[in-house]
């Protein structure tokens, strides 16, 4: 509100819109960092991991059903901060379309990602460097589509320097390209974001989602804690 306010007054609905985006999900990926990296640290250092591994529990199961709960969490938190949101949009006078609720979707997918990207690094290092490469995925992962089109462009940097395509290329097909989960640009303009592109980017997060929880468990199953 405040921010809309010091803005231009035609210009107050797209702050409002734009920076409701951006803050849900800057703060629902920095909560799935966050007890992403320190979910199975914590269990370790208070030594409270040993009491459930002899259990008739997998290591996988365990680790599966941490990330479970982290991501019910965030569901909750996004739910309570669209909410938000939206009162925000009607006390502005801006229009609530079903498109804001697709957004609100694609944020929960792309912090379930991140956060799984966190799980995967809690499982074999410190919560430090888990933290670290997370939000390395984070912040790689937000310009993926920019490399993509500097890769095709005729001119430009990965032209100019032939050696770092190699390099590029790596990124934009080892890197999840969160650049799909921004919809605020359509929102704003007006622009019908169809259920196909939803489903296709959910299931692009989720291939994502469940190739970093394979690799934690593998990880956490190896791992010895002695």
């Amino acid at each position: 509100l405040v921010l809309s306010e010091l803005s231009l007054r035609s210009q107050a609905e797209r702050v409002a819109i734009d920076f409701g985006f951006f803050s849900i999900s800057l703060f629902a990926v920095a909560v799935g960092v966050t007890i992403g990296v320190i979910l199975v640290y914590k269990e370790i250092a208070l030594k409270t991991i040993y009491a459930i591994l002899p259990k008739p529990v997998q290591r996988w199961e365990f680790l599966v059903g941490k990330y479970l709960g982290l991501v019910s969490l965030l569901a909750l938190e996004i739910a309570i901060l669209g909410g938000t949101w939206i009162l925000v949009l009607l006390l502005r006078g801006a229009p609530i379309g079903i498109d804001v609720f697709k957004g609100l979707l694609l944020i929960f997918v792309e912090a379930s990602l991140v956060t799984s990207a966190a799980v995967m690094f809690s499982a074999f290092t410190s919560p430090v460097f888990s933290g670290i490469f997370a939000i390395g995925i984070f912040v790689v992962g937000r310009v993926v589509y920019m490399v993509d089109e500097l890769l095709a462009a005729r001119k430009g940097l990965f032209v100019d320097q032939p050696w770092l395509r190699p390099l590029g290329e790596g990124v934009t097909v080892v890197f999840p390209d969160l650049g799909v989960y921004r919809i605020s640009e359509q929102v704003l303009f007006g622009v019908e974001v169809p259920w196909s592109y939803v489903g296709a980017a959910t299931a692009y997060g989720r291939a994502y989602i469940v190739v970093f929880l394979a690799i934690a468990a593998l990880l956490f199953q190896r791992r010895d804690f002695i």
